[in-house]
């Protein structure tokens, strides 16, 4: 697998320079989990943020709707004392009908925040409610009724509502940053965000387009700027290392740095891009300034994880990879890179102990959402790791299924059918990576040791040899 490593093939990276990365990245909704609160704070309130129901005449603001309901949740994770329940489980729900007593217990939150949207040209409606999961009670309801300009202070309107309601407050050295820009810069961000989320390829590609257009309008718009660069910093990463996806991340996050210097996300841009180049140095830099920023942030301390990996320190990476899992509590990513670093260290006991956390938190995901594919790839992994093969091989199966054009899912495929013994099953799996895959190369292949069961059938050599060098 991508993400796998076993006894001995670090230092055979090391000495290259080569590590393994997470190209399953964009496989399914793969860095959310479900609560994003302080860790280790379990008696502090809890909220789930729902996608805002499209109410306009046209039906057509399902984009807006969601990013909405997006920047309100986004702006919830910076109160110290408040468990807000990430996207990717929370926006599993909504719409009319939504039983706020069963989100209550799936997402284990105290409160959910509903509501709706009615968008025609500059005429804005939203309307909101704060609702309790066990008495079903309104707690907080508030109607918005103004031009799309007023967007941001409806944001501040419904976010200082909900903590007021709630009781939790600012730590007293934020500050909030506000970005006023231009609300058809805005839209064109919001169509950039809902398409991001989708994460996939092309949705990547699409989501870029967007971004670029509210910069068209906006030029000194921050936020869009550092979204192109994380968008061609992901591809390169996981896509297409190619040389014109590293400048213009480099570009891109040179421009965030300079525009929005205290915004977080322009920081991680910046960090990935120094990882790409790797000046781990000034990465750690730039993922220290981001947490010093919001150190509630899960991707900060994930791709600052992922950089020491890539530097060789797998000790530091362990601990950044402990430290986001406990940002994101419920999240399985974190965990199961966990268990592939203990194994590495020869922490075989410890990497039991944490792999059978990731599956608990993989199950809890999958039982939301069953077609993520992100959970199924990971987790057969791990499944093979604890000896549960036949259930193992249903995931990757579904994982394989759902995506049978992903080169990343054919060549995480081929990893996990070596490990498993069946080596034609691999071989077929190889020989559909018909693109080059992130930074995997025939250097690569030769020295991953997942495929060192099918490394002298004779299929396998043809197969690299389409493969650059």
């Amino acid at each position: 697998m991508i993400e796998s490593q076993v006894n001995g093939i670090w230092t055979q990276l090391k000495k290259r320079k080569l590590v393994k990365a997470a190209l399953t990245y964009f496989s399914s909704d793969h860095i959310e989990s479900t609560f994003e609160g302080d860790d280790g704070d379990t008696d502090a309130p809890s909220i789930a943020v729902l996608p805002f129901r499209d109410t306009s005449e046209q039906g057509k603001q399902g984009y807006f709707c969601y990013g909405i309901a997006e920047e309100i949740l986004n702006a919830l994770t910076r109160y110290t004392r408040l468990r807000v329940a990430a996207r990717i489980m929370s926006f599993q729900f909504g719409g009319e009908q939504a039983d706020v007593e069963e989100i209550g217990k799936k997402l284990k939150v105290q409160s959910v925040l509903l509501g709706s949207v009615d968008k025609s040209g500059d005429h804005l409606r939203i309307q909101g409610q704060l609702v309790n999961t066990g008495a079903g009670a309104i707690l907080w309801s508030g109607e918005f009724d103004r031009r799309l300009q007023d967007v941001f202070d409806i944001h501040d309107d419904i976010v200082n509502s909900v903590c007021t309601t709630l009781g939790v407050a600012l730590d007293s050295d934020y500050n909030v940053i506000r970005h006023q820009v231009d609300p058809k810069a805005y839209d064109f961000f919001l169509r950039g965000l809902a398409l991001f989320a989708k994460h996939t390829t092309q949705d990547n590609v699409y989501a870029r387009q967007m971004f670029k257009r509210a910069i068209e309008i906006e030029p000194d718009y921050g936020r869009a700027w550092s979204s192109v660069a994380y968008s061609h910093g992901i591809e390169y990463m996981y896509f297409n290392a190619s040389n014109v996806n590293l400048a213009e991340a480099a570009r891109a996050s040179e421009r965030a740095l300079e525009l929005a210097p205290n915004l977080t996300s322009s920081h991680i841009s910046s960090g990935i891009v120094c990882c790409m180049n790797q000046e781990y140095a000034k990465a750690e830099v730039e993922f220290e300034n981001a947490i010093r920023l919001n150190p509630k942030k899960y991707e900060a301390w994930y791709f600052f994880g992922r950089t020491k990996v890539h530097e060789g320190d797998l000790e530091r990476a362990l601990k950044l990879f402990e430290r986001a899992s406990r940002v994101r509590p419920e999240d399985f990513q974190s965990v199961l890179l966990q268990a592939q670093l203990n194994t590495s260290l020869n922490k075989k006991g410890k990497a039991l102990e944490v792999t059978r956390e990731g599956i608990r938190r993989v199950r809890a995901v999958l039982e939301l959402k069953p077609d993520d594919n992100r959970a199924l790839n990971m987790g057969a992994f791990a499944l093979l790791r604890l000896g549960q093969v036949e259930e193992a091989k249903q995931w990757m199966a579904a994982s394989m299924e759902s995506a049978p054009l992903d080169s990343i899912i054919q060549y995480n495929g081929a990893c996990f059918f070596s490990l498993a013994g069946d080596t034609e099953h691999a071989l077929d799996c190889l020989e559909n990576c018909i693109i080059k895959v992130g930074n995997i190369n025939r250097e690569w292949l030769e020295h991953d040791s997942d495929l060192d069961n099918i490394r002298n059938h004779p299929r396998y050599h043809e197969i690299i040899r389409t493969f650059p060098e």
